[in-house]
């Protein structure tokens, strides 16, 4: 049984898909920070963390993909 945020991302992923969309890491990590500048104030130091540890991940799977780390 998958988690429902999991299947939610599935769905979506499947959505990009069918809708021809290019858009990769770089745009998910810029869509991520510009969300979170957006959210700064309603963000806890927590929230701050969890996110900026994703975004490290993505940025870190990116550098990976273009053979730079």
């Amino acid at each position: 049984m998958k988690h429902p945020t999991i299947e939610l991302f599935e769905q979506r992923a499947s959505l990009l898909d069918v809708q021809g969309s290019g858009q990769g890491l770089d745009d998910a990590i810029a869509s991520l920070a510009a969300w979170m500048d957006l959210a700064e104030h309603r963000l806890t130091e927590d929230d701050r963390t969890v996110l900026g540890g994703i975004g490290a991940l993505l940025f870190r799977e990116g550098l990976r993909r273009r053979g730079q780390a």
